[in-house]
């Protein structure tokens, strides 16, 4: 009766004094949610609020793992101490009698079940522990931990916990006699102010041998430390409380010292027993959730998780939903609730993180992944790297060519950032005047502006041959064709034909030359224009002193022109690629007939022509226009007939008309104004006209244009003009000069003849011969002609009056002398005196050498028949 009164008091005693500690702890954790009845997630409004699981044992039923156990190797023999005296009873545990199962079962006192370790005589005792291990399965925030011996309570022992199932095992509480020999820790249960709170604390409560069964252990997470009245703002304390395992380490038995003596029976009356292990908690759902509820897991193991809410998610709500990110994860307190907030993502995404330094910088912390339809940022509010944003808000690769590209990103219109000359929108290809498309970007082909077609630098983006006009050549365009000069930026075909009136096809500029206008302005007078009908029928012209214009009126259906004075003509050649300007306006014809004679250049030879309204020209009618014509050959400026470059500037050569269509019907009147040819003047002010040309002339050319043939030289055929080729003079070598127009020798070497064919008046002899020594001098008196006969013998053709003879050598009938003194002295011819005695019409009236008359008429006689015949007298002397 005494002996079972006894146990149930010392049962009662030992339940009670459980009852008061834990009362403590849940004093002492006032503050805190641990010992708070479950709490909704939302209130009755919808409204979001701290939330906590319903409090429970979270060991019940958990199975437990123990390192050392009674009758799992065979039965093993234990005696149980039953008081103060020495009495022992002894039995056997068998296999399966005390297993750890009964450590987390429904604890009845009344009915008591409990696991047993082996005895120290099979070795249990410190050094070598016991370990019990209980895994949660979860995250729990421990209240306390409750153990009912059904032994005496352990020596030494400690309580370990992790944070992870395969993490480190800390310390949580350690109780021992010896805190500081065995655990190398002052005896404390409290923790000082400021001082680590996430330590572990020894005490010696709890560790003296009595009672010998049902002796508690409760440990309350939160005693004895200071921040737990504050608990919702202390992230290490939240931290302690918190744990995934639990292990109770058995360190040292508790003895009366008699273990000494090795008796079998006292080392076999040593040995742990647990009745009941207690892990009062709740499921850790950070305040985010009000059940936690038993779920599989992705590898098909049940566990129990958090049933989260606030857009939580996690086993533990220990962090937001994939999409609920745009704030920072918090665990709710009753003062906030740190519901998560969706992120925004404009619609592109339905994945996102949270980003701290996003949510530093702008208050949403919520950062896009996945974005859809090709999108990127933080909100999915821009494209996506090398993307870009189309007008309609959809986005477009760059398509950056990567060659030519700078980077892959393109610019918000989608145009990519080029390498050093490249062009286009994608960065595919050279810009003009590029070439050699690599990764280094375009070279510059260096095309020259002025040479370059239509004035726009381009090149082969190959091989970097440039564009030229039509009248350039060179990769770069910067040389002229042969038979050109003067590359020009304001030259369609880039260069002038050299004209060198065709002798020559090798020019360059002029110097000299200034840039003029001819020009009719009509101030004051008709400036000499005139005006013709189309049949050249002169037509009265009026001037307008109001409009200073002047103008003609129709007479019939016949075309009349205006007809532009002498200073708009003759050698017009610096008009060459010029411009002929004029306004011209119609009175009182409404449908001008137009024709390819509406303009009209006429030259010595020839003449060209073009409509009114041809080089996009607008038609005239009855409103001043202005008209402008560009004086050259091009196809396209419809100059008719179509003929070469040489033959433009023939015409201009010698332009002998300009005529300017004024009547296009059978009734009205035209006027004209503001005439203008542009020209160049050498020697004049202002800007060079490097269009003039200075030719290179071959041999036997001169002038700027080659337009004279050198000396030695003459124009073939004769008087042909300049544009006639000059050919060496023919002279047969007599002459080294000509008249370099008719072509006639300015002869030497006693030599005459247009050719110097002839000798010379007073010379004889081959003038064909090409030596200077054709020609003789005559043998003949006066130096008078001879002539060469087929002997090779020469007859005087000039001799004097009175000689004769093959070289004057004789006197003539009716002379007399002696010329080459073959009788004595030389005498020279003179006329015989007959005194008129002798017939006039007779031979040999006298002798050639004496003088002496042989045949007197009249009765007469005599030496110079002075003398009458006898017989005969007086009349002889009449």
């Amino acid at each position: 009766m005494c002996s079972s009164y006894k146990k149930l008091s010392y049962f009662t005693f030992s339940y009670t004094v459980a009852f008061i500690t834990l009362a403590i702890c849940a004093s002492q954790a006032s503050e805190t949610t641990h010992y708070l009845p479950p709490l909704e997630c939302y209130d009755p409004y919808g409204r979001p609020q701290r939330c906590i699981p319903e409090f429970e044992n979270a060991v019940y039923q958990v199975e437990i793992e123990a390192t050392n156990t009674c009758g799992e190797d065979g039965d093993t023999n234990f005696c149980v101490q039953t008081g103060y005296s020495n009495r022992k009873s002894c039995d056997d545990c068998r296999a399966g009698q005390h297993s750890p199962d009964y450590l987390t079962d429904l604890h009845d006192p009344t009915n008591p079940t409990w696991w047993q370790s082996e005895t120290m005589f099979e070795g249990i005792q410190y050094p070598n522990q016991v370990n019990l291990t209980l895994k949660l399965g979860k995250s729990f925030d421990i209240t306390y931990i409750r153990i009912v011996f059904y032994s005496p309570r352990p020596e030494s022992f400690a309580i370990y916990k992790r944070v992870s199932p395969n993490g480190p095992w800390i310390p949580y509480q350690y109780y021992s006699a010896t805190c500081r020999d065995t655990y190398g820790l002052p005896d404390s249960l409290s923790v000082m102010k400021g001082e680590d709170e996430s330590r572990a604390l020894c005490t010696s409560e709890y560790s003296d041998i009595s009672p010998l069964r049902d002796g508690n252990i409760a440990f309350s997470s939160l005693e004895g430390r200071p921040s737990a009245i504050n608990f919702e703002h202390s992230i290490e304390l939240q931290q302690w409380v918190t744990a995934t395992d639990i292990r109770i380490t058995l360190d040292r038995l508790n003895t009366f010292g008699d273990e000494v003596f090795g008796d079998a029976q006292v080392l076999k009356s040593y040995f742990y027993a647990i009745a009941d292990i207690a892990v009062g908690a709740r499921c850790k759902c950070n305040g985010h959730a009000s059940e936690c509820v038993t779920s599989t897991n992705s590898n098909g193991q049940r566990g129990r998780v958090c049933k989260c809410q606030h857009y939580t998610d996690g086993p533990d709500c220990e962090k937001c939903l994939p999409f609920y990110n745009d704030s920072p994860w918090g665990r709710a307190t009753s003062k906030n609730v740190h519901e998560c907030k969706p992120c925004n993502c404009n619609g592109y995404s339905t994945k996102c993180f949270f980003d701290r330094q996003l949510y530093n910088l702008t208050g949403h912390g919520g950062h896009c992944i996945d974005c859809g339809a090709n999108r990127d940022g933080p909100n999915c509010e821009r494209c996506k790297e090398n993307f870009f944003m189309r007008e309609d808000g959809y986005c477009i690769n760059c398509a950056c060519d990567p060659v030519g590209s700078r980077s892959l990103q393109c610019n918000a219109e989608g145009k990519c950032q080029c390498k050093p000359g490249v062009t286009g929108d994608k960065c595919d290809r050279c810009e003009n005047n590029f070439y050699n498309f690599g990764h280094h970007g375009c070279q510059p082909c260096n095309c020259d502006v002025r040479g370059s077609l239509e004035n726009a630098p381009s090149c082969d983006p190959v091989n970097g041959i440039c564009s030229c006009k039509e009248n350039v050549e060179g990769r770069h365009c910067r040389e002229c064709r042969p038979g050109y000069f003067n590359l020009d930026l304001e030259n369609k075909f880039g260069c002038t034909p050299c004209f060198c009136y065709g002798h020559t096809s090798e020019c360059t500029s002029a110097a000299g030359y200034s840039i003029v206008s001819t020009t009719s302005n009509f101030n004051k007078h008709k400036e000499k224009w005139s005006a013709i009908t189309a049949t050249g029928n002169p037509v009265d012209i009026k001037y307008n002193a109001k409009s200073q214009t002047i103008g003609v009126g129709a007479q019939g259906y016949e075309a009349i022109y205006f007809i532009a004075p002498d200073r708009f003509l003759g050698d017009q050649r610096a008009s060459y690629n010029r411009l002929l300007k004029f306004r011209l306006q119609l009175v009182g014809q409404p449908r001008p007939d137009v024709s390819t004679f509406d303009i009209i250049l006429q030259g010595a030879n020839s003449s060209i022509s073009l409509p009114i309204f041809a080089q996009n020209q607008p038609m005239p009618d009855d409103e001043f226009k202005e008209f402008s014509f560009r004086l050259h050959e091009y196809p396209e400026y419809s100059w008719q007939p179509s003929m070469s470059a040489r033959g433009f500037m023939s015409i201009l050569s010698n332009l002998t008309a300009i005529k300017i269509r004024a009547i296009y019907s059978d009734y009205g009147e035209a006027f004209i104004d503001d005439v203008e040819l542009q020209t160049a003047h050498r020697g004049a002010a202002g800007r060079a006209a490097t269009w003039i040309e200075q030719c290179t002339c071959p041999e036997g050319y001169l002038g700027q244009f080659c337009e004279s043939c050198a000396p030695g030289y003459r124009h073939n055929p004769a008087l042909g003009g300049p544009f006639m080729p000059c050919i060496p003079c023919d002279c047969n070598k007599h002459a080294e000069i000509c008249d370099s127009e008719t072509g006639r020798c300015i002869c030497q070497h006693n030599t005459a003849g247009d050719t110097c064919d002839q000798c010379a008046k007073g010379y004889y002899g081959n003038a064909l011969g090409g030596t200077p020594y054709d020609c003789k001098r005559c043998p003949c008196p006066n130096n008078g002609a001879c002539m060469q006969m087929a002997d090779e013998s020469v007859i005087c053709l000039e001799c004097p009056v009175g000689y004769f003879g093959p070289r004057c050598e004789l006197c003539s009938d009716g002379y007399f002398g002696d010329p080459t003194g073959v009788h004595g002295s030389i005498r020279m011819c003179q006329a015989c005196d007959c005194n008129g005695n002798v017939d006039p019409n007779a031979v040999g009236n006298c002798n050639r050498t004496t003088g002496e008359c042989l045949k007197c008429i009249h009765n007469t006689a005599g030496l110079h028949c002075d003398q009458c015949l006898p017989g005969e007298y007086h009349l002889c002397y009449q």
